[in-house]
């Protein structure tokens, strides 16, 4: 029986926070840059379950996890360019377009799922080529590290290497300085000369390929599979990490990490025979208590009372 010191700070619960973790990060990061620009989205469950569908069969196809990726990343760009097609374009509502491709895209892979590989529910084959963990012989030395980071797939170690790349990008470059002036001050920055429609449409590719990639994960991290509604509130997860690290790509990352944590946990716990139903509730709880903290210095505020 596993002690709670195990289950907290034990290898196996940090080894799968960085895997569970990686699909939100992703994810999370390519939505942090849409939304520096003031552009709402929530339809990540759309990008993400999409792109894992067309991963899984890519390299159902052609073999190769790498093919089945570059297919992900496409259905999310082309997805992405949907949802800037509908938002920038033709004005519309940004939330009403992003239910329609949630709800678009689950019918769309259960149809595809159905027609192309002839089942409902899930489709499981040795065909779908997983991704192979990768050995790092520098992280044998760290015997703690060494168990939670390596021999790890390709995708977590991209997923961390862009908190940093993201973060630069954001912060560190005119590029960045741009997406952030637009979401603070669209007049100011239109007035000095940004092309905002154009700055839009890069964040809007950014957050497609990154979440091509987070859905990419899921079905060729070791699955082999993909099944209906596979993201399981993934995409949602996303949305609320980059609300709460207000569009920063390193608080979004921390966010989408607390989040995976309290993921793994709920999978160590089914030792001590807590009920499944409960823990599977446990990381939308933690969503909602890290909303009301990010907001309660928002409650300390008076309100102004208009007396006229």
């Amino acid at each position: 029986m596993l002690t709670i010191m195990e289950i907290l700070f034990g290898t196996v619960t940090w080894s799968a926070t960085f895997r569970l973790s990686t699909p939100i990060i992703l994810t999370s990061i390519g939505g942090s840059f849409s939304k520096q620009t003031g552009t709402f989205c929530i339809a990540f469950e759309c990008f993400m379950l999409s792109a894992a569908f067309f991963a899984a069969w890519g390299s159902y196809l052609w073999g190769s996890p790498y093919i089945g990726t570059f297919l992900a990343i496409l259905a999310g760009v082309i997805l992405a360019a949907v949802f800037g097609i509908f938002v920038l374009h033709f004005n519309a509502n940004p939330m009403i377009v992003s239910i329609a491709l949630n709800f678009g895209s689950w019918a769309m892979t259960t149809l595809l799922l159905t027609k192309i590989f002839k089942v409902r529910g899930f489709f499981h084959s040795p065909q779908i080529v997983n991704f192979q963990p990768i050995d790092i012989p520098v992280l044998r030395l760290i015997p703690y590290v060494n168990k939670v980071l390596n021999n790890q797939i390709i995708l977590v170690y991209i997923a961390y290497i862009s908190i940093l790349i993201g973060t630069i990008i954001m912060y560190k470059t005119p590029f960045g300085l741009r997406l952030r002036g637009i979401g603070i001050n669209e007049v100011g920055a239109q007035t000095s000369g940004v092309n905002i429609l154009k700055y839009r449409w890069l964040a809007l590719i950014i957050m497609g390929v990154m979440s091509g990639l987070g859905g990419a994960y899921m079905p060729l991290s070791g699955l082999s599979m993909f099944s209906e509604n596979m993201t399981a509130g993934r995409g949602f997860l996303a949305f609320a990490a980059i609300l709460v690290g207000k569009g920063n790509p390193l608080k979004a990352a921390l966010i989408g990490m607390l989040f995976a944590y309290t993921n793994a946990i709920t999978l160590t716990l089914t030792s001590f025979g807590v009920p499944t139903q409960l823990l599977q509730m446990m990381p939308f709880v933690v969503v909602i208590l890290v909303l009301i903290i990010s907001n309660l210095k928002n409650f300390s505020r008076k309100p102004i009372i208009d007396n006229q």
